[in-house]
């Protein structure tokens, strides 16, 4: 029993300077919000908000069309426009401050002040600002690039959620 509590005395304070360094180092509030800030991250966000909507838009009308073989491009169209819509009321629900408040503790986890300092100073790079400029556009093509994937597996998540629904009415009905 004493040697078990040597070797665990040991692991405690062979550990104990390498967390009391990261506490030292713990990144600061105002570090993260600085690290956002360089970043873009609230633009960023909206971007990705707005390609949602046009991308879910996209995506239910052609759902629509083809669940709905014989619709009006008017039917159509007021589909895209009810799905593209539904994302723009999430994206008023969540406002991007609380979005990004509840980020700061989630980046003090994982980085360190000097992580934080480093990433800083890269994205105030010209390289780092390249990044950010083109980000937002490579993100758009990317997700224009994934989209026939998507296309081509909506099929198969339209029928898994149809199933999903019916399994789920099925148990709601009184035994």
């Amino acid at each position: 029993m004493k040697h078990a509590i040597a070797v665990l005395a040991l692991c405690f304070f062979s550990f104990s300077p390498a967390l009391a360094q990261q506490q030292l180092d713990a990144a600061t509030k105002e570090d993260v919000q600085q690290f956002l800030e360089v970043t873009g991250a609230r633009r960023n966000l909206q971007a990705l908000w707005d390609n949602m909507a046009q991308q879910t838009a996209s995506m239910a009308a052609e759902s629509y069309q083809r669940s709905h073989p014989n619709a009006s491009p008017l039917e159509i169209r007021k589909a895209a426009e009810l799905a593209g819509e539904s994302i723009q009321k999430t994206a008023k629900v969540l406002p991007i401050d609380e979005l990004l408040d509840v980020m700061v503790p989630v980046y003090q986890r994982h980085l360190t002040h000097s992580d934080i300092r480093n990433i800083v100073e890269y994205y105030s790079s010209p390289t780092g600002q390249k990044v950010i400029k083109e980000l937002p556009t490579m993100m758009a093509e990317s997700m224009q690039a994934v989209q026939p994937i998507l296309q081509k597996r909506l099929p198969e998540l339209e029928a898994e959620a149809a199933a999903a629904k019916a399994a789920k009415e099925a148990d709601d009905q009184p035994k």
